[in-house]
């Protein structure tokens, strides 16, 4: 048995059908003909574009919504500027041009610590890998025509890789590479194919035909697997072929207990793309939208224009349902090359969100101006992020106050009594959460960045990994006071960090009183399934058990012995 991680649940059995990277040998020259090189690059980028958007047109539901947002990266101009300045100005060949030139792009966004821009990295990587294959005339596998029960094994399966595929004759996808938010990931869910990715040396382990099953829960792949093991295998899979059907009766209904505890299911994006994605999966509104894209997917600031358009499209798109904009949050793993930020020894506790912000008022104002612009057009708020003190939010809400004034001096539109929120993801705002509270209209809980910054540990060290747990009592302690102190002040308080949508901890965060859970909207359907189950009453008295727990192994032993009633 091969054990990997699991992006997309299910299971498959299937003839394997390997996808290798090509091999390429790229070599450094300087040309006397900058414009015969350029000529070369340029025709190559059409040709990929024209054939994405034939891909695009042809395209519907998910995968329509995916390619759009890549035709939008492959058009934006300033993904392409440094290897037309390296062909230009540089005098190199086309081809080590295009590769040092996307690598640049591709190296800011792979970066940071997040999953979501990081598979962003990945799509540059595809748009580059598509030209550099035009410009050597390779010959690309057909893999729109695969026989049924396939199960793809690659080194990394592409977004536009996935948007060729016939999904009807794929059974499973192993790659060594990816991740939970990738658009392949994304995808494979979609269209219920079970996929598995971080399997080293796949592409050699594997050869073309071998008959393989694959668990995309668990992250287990069985090589020529025995009777006895597929037909465990067809047992899981009968099982959860009937919980799917049960999940169907949880669309559109409201989120409540159980006990009639009523609670707010909403989803966390990156783009207006990612709205169509929510919808299908009922999510009640937008509880975080991530707004540094724009600024991560742009050469240069991007313009009040640019934002106010993308910020009208989510709202517009969402009509009456509640949609949280966050506004900016770089620095520390996400940096902006316009913006030249400091180099800090540990960016994390640095100059990154509301602290970049209050000392960038221009910055600061061109982001919020663009949101109550588009607050004209639907149900939006704004929420700042890692605030730390009542200070900061007052400077935060001065400058949102000026906004209005300049806005209503030109006489333009918006939503006069927008709410204002802030993100509690540093233990000082969880510890004045009831100071905090009566100076603005919500919470929301960032506990990826709560959970660091309280147990000193940066979230993606491996050698320290183990200690970075929501189960540390430190952690839930600071969770409660948020909560309490919320609602001391009449403000409701949400949870947008991955614990939200963890099914082992949801019932903790119901005991606890968390009025808005925002999570993947993949896991929508099972969490308020989950919270179906529940019985209010049950869940306060399991939060009042594990806040007199003193380790993060009894309160994750607590917690799974609750689910197990």
């Amino acid at each position: 048995m091969i054990i990997g991680k699991g992006v997309s649940t299910g299971i498959g059995f299937g003839n394997t059908v390997i996808l290798k990277s090509q091999e390429r040998k790229i070599e450094k020259k300087t040309v006397e003909n900058p414009e015969n090189e350029m000529k070369k690059f340029k025709e190559a980028l059409g040709q990929v574009t024209k054939e994405t958007e034939t891909i695009v047109e042809s395209a519907s539901g998910t995968e329509k919504e995916i390619m759009s947002a890549y035709l939008m990266i492959m058009k934006d101009e300033t993904l392409i500027q440094e290897t037309e300045n390296a062909i230009t100005n540089l005098k190199y060949n086309a081809e080590y041009a295009v590769e040092i030139g996307f690598n640049s792009v591709i190296q800011i966004f792979e970066n940071m610590d997040d999953e979501y821009m990081a598979g962003r990295a990945r799509d540059i990587a595809d748009i580059k890998n598509r030209i550099l294959a035009k410009l050597f005339n390779e010959q690309i596998i057909n893999i729109s025509e695969l026989k049924p029960n396939t199960i793809i094994v690659a080194t990394e399966l592409t977004t536009s890789d996935t948007a060729k595929l016939d999904f009807k004759n794929v059974s499973g996808i192993i790659t060594e590479l990816g991740g939970t938010n990738s658009h392949t990931s994304i995808m494979a869910r979609t269209h219920a194919i079970p996929a598995i990715t971080k399997v080293g040396e796949a592409t050699r382990i594997f050869h073309n035909g071998d008959y393989v099953a694959i668990n995309g829960d668990s992250g287990e792949i069985y090589l020529n697997p025995t009777q006895k093991e597929i037909e465990e295998l067809e047992k899981i899979k009968k099982e959860q072929e009937k919980e799917n059907e049960e999940l169907e009766k949880y669309r559109d209904s409201v989120t409540k207990t159980a006990d009639g505890y009523v609670v707010e299911l909403v989803a966390n994006i990156g783009t207006p793309a990612d709205v169509e994605i929510i919808l299908r999966n009922t999510a009640e509104g937008v509880g975080l939208f991530r707004s540094e894209f724009l600024y991560m997917d742009s050469e240069n600031m991007p313009t009040e224009e640019q934002q106010f358009l993308a910020y009208k499209e989510v709202a517009e798109k969402m009509g009456d349902r509640p949609v949280i904009i966050r506004t900016l949050d770089v620095g520390g793993d996400k940096d902006l090359k316009y913006l030249q930020l400091p180099k800090e020894d540990n960016p994390f506790l640095g100059y990154r969100a509301i602290r970049l912000c209050l000392d960038n008022i221009t910055l600061f104002k061109t982001q919020l101006k663009a949101i109550l612009r588009a607050s004209k057009y639907g149900n939006l708020s704004i929420m700042f992020p890692m605030i730390s003190s009542i200070e900061e939010l007052r400077n935060a809400k001065n400058i949102l106050r000026e906004c209005k004034i300049e806005l209503d001096e030109q006489d333009i539109p918006y939503k006069k009594n927008i709410k204002v929120g802030i993100m509690i993801e540093i233990p000082s705002a969880a510890l004045i959460a009831s100071g905090l509270a009566k100076e603005c209209d919500f919470f929301s809980i960032g506990t990826n960045d709560l959970i660091q910054y309280t147990v000193a540990v940066e979230r993606g060290n491996e050698k320290i990994s183990n200690l970075y747990t929501k189960f540390h009592p430190g952690v839930i302690k600071l969770i409660k006071q948020a909560i309490d102190g919320a609602h001391d002040a009449g403000i409701f308080c949400g949870m947008c960090g991955e614990a939200a949508g963890d099914e082992l901890f949801i019932p903790l965060l119901i005991g606890l009183g968390l009025d808005e859970f925002s999570m993947n909207s993949n896991n929508i359907l099972k969490s308020r399934k989950r919270i179906s189950e529940l019985e209010k009453y049950d869940c306060k008295e399991l939060a009042e058990q594990v806040l007199k727990l003193n380790s993060a192994e009894e309160v994750e032993r607590k917690l799974r012995e609750f689910s197990k009633r």
